[in-house]
């Protein structure tokens, strides 16, 4: 199975297609918290028709190994570790929630490395106290105890599904539940209080990207909810909002063809 080592450990990917033309940047994809690469299946394809795709799964998830305790801001450094082992110079950056979180970070703290941008449900802001403490609760009982189905279809489904996937795809949100009881507690327990309980504040910042960005939204994302894509798209210089009807937190899994209209163009312009 392909690995790349970075200072969070050995990270699982699968590559897909190759580069149209020598130069061209990657396209890396980057999932959600509680979700694998695998999150990308219905954007993959249509993104490997175009040039060379990475996905990853986040450390703890999936295949990865599990990390040490980590920030965000070592995470986009990480990335950059499996850039360097993978023979990646710049990349589209495609991040759903975490993905985007570490894909702002990045072009952030390694401009020269991130052609373009596309943030997905996702969030540039600190939790605010009260979620934090409510999150960090939720941490301590999943190291321990797990994701019991009845809690995650209470409390954790909704907040990744719109109504319409909960009540018409129940076997994706089964499969949801079955994969991430399938991850180790520690690694989901540790990147949980990476990506939400510490996750910091970089808003203010975001004036300095200088990469072309997409930020997209589901319109019923009841995680992140659209007025932190809003904030976002406003402090990225030329930043362009869509939002995707009917869709919940993890949109690119809930309504992939909406996506990929808006998507693929955006990574077929900024491969050169």
């Amino acid at each position: 199975m392909p690995y790349v080592r970075t200072r969070l450990g050995r990270w699982f990917y699968e590559e897909r297609g190759a580069a149209a033309r020598p130069g061209d940047a990657a396209v890396v994809l980057w999932p959600s918290l509680m979700f694998d690469g695998g999150m990308w299946r219905g954007q993959i394809e249509p993104l490997a028709a175009l040039g060379r795709v990475i996905a990853f799964d986040g450390p703890g998830h999936g295949k990865s190994e599990v990390p040490p305790p980590f920030t965000l801001e070592e995470n986009a450094d990480a990335l950059v570790d499996a850039f360097g082992e993978l023979g990646v110079e710049r990349a589209v950056m495609v991040g759903l929630s975490w993905g985007g979180m570490v894909g702002m970070r990045a072009a952030l703290q390694h401009p020269s490395r991130i052609r373009a941008l596309a943030l997905m449900d996702t969030s540039a802001e600190a939790e605010s106290r009260a979620n934090a403490i409510k999150y960090r609760a939720f941490v301590a009982f999943g190291r321990h105890l797990g994701m019991p189905k009845p809690l995650a279809m209470a409390l954790i489904a909704p907040l990744m599904f719109s109504d319409r996937a909960l009540a018409g795809q129940p076997e994706m949100v089964d499969r949801f539940v079955r994969a991430a009881n399938g991850f180790s507690r520690e690694g989901l327990a540790r990147a949980s209080l990476a990506v939400v309980v510490h996750r910091t504040d970089v808003l203010p910042s975001l004036g300095r990207i200088t990469a072309p960005t997409l930020v997209m939204c589901g319109r019923e994302d009841r995680s992140t909810p659209l007025v932190h894509s809003e904030r976002l798209a406003r402090a990225i210089p030329g930043a362009r909002l869509v939002t995707i009807p009917g869709a919940g937190h993890v949109s690119a899994l809930e309504k992939p063809d909406e996506v990929n209209e808006v998507l693929v163009p955006f990574v077929r312009e900024n491969l050169a």
